[in-house]
């Protein structure tokens, strides 16, 4: 019995679903520390608040982030150094048409490990050499620090998906990074 007619119908539903999705449902919940050392969990950017991104518990970041049983079963996930992992969407594709895209984006090229694929996610225009490199060799040490989640956090200020944050929850060592979303010419991309 084939099965390539299944796995193509099972990918097109999944981009399907991702296109219609809203950007606010990559995520549902972010952890923040306010500056007099209080946590805050909000539905929004860290930054918008004043206050700091903090780390979950592994325990809550499984609960909350997604129940990869049933992406298993739709066969939605690859296997890396990582485990399973949502799969990174080839580069003739394109680029990310929406922050959904850009979440998984960056989950699959962290997984991956290869920094010239997490490379393709970042704002590089009006970058001087020196700013480049920097930015390469940050994405480098990251690279080697394993994924947990990637969510986008819209901005109060922002209407839809055209600003707001992307928080990477890294889990050796524990460590939160929110990066900052740019919308560039119908693609979206994450900056420091």
């Amino acid at each position: 019995m084939n099965t390539q007619p299944r796995r193509v119908a099972a990918w097109v539903c999944l981009w399907v679903l991702l296109l219609a999705a809203p950007a606010h449902a990559v995520g549902s919940l972010n952890r923040c520390q306010a500056h007099d050392g209080q946590a805050v969990y909000t539905d929004t950017a860290c930054a918008a608040l004043g206050a700091a991104p903090a780390p979950m518990s592994a325990e809550l970041v499984n609960r909350l982030t997604f129940d990869s049983s049933s992406s298993a079963s739709l066969g939605l996930l690859g296997t890396t150094r990582h485990g399973a992992v949502p799969l990174r969407r080839p580069p003739a594709s394109g680029c990310a048409r929406n922050v959904g895209q850009l979440s998984l984006d960056l989950m699959g090229a962290f997984a991956m490990g290869d920094v010239n694929r997490i490379a393709e996610s970042f704002h590089w225009p009006g970058l001087q050499h020196q700013q480049a490199q920097l930015v390469m060799n940050r994405l480098q040490r990251l690279a080697r620090q394993p994924l947990v989640d990637a969510s986008y956090w819209p901005s109060l200020a922002s209407a839809g998906d055209s600003g707001g944050a992307m928080q990477l929850i890294f889990s050796e060592p524990q460590q939160v990074l929110e990066l900052g979303v740019q919308r560039y010419s119908g693609c979206y991309f994450v900056r420091f």
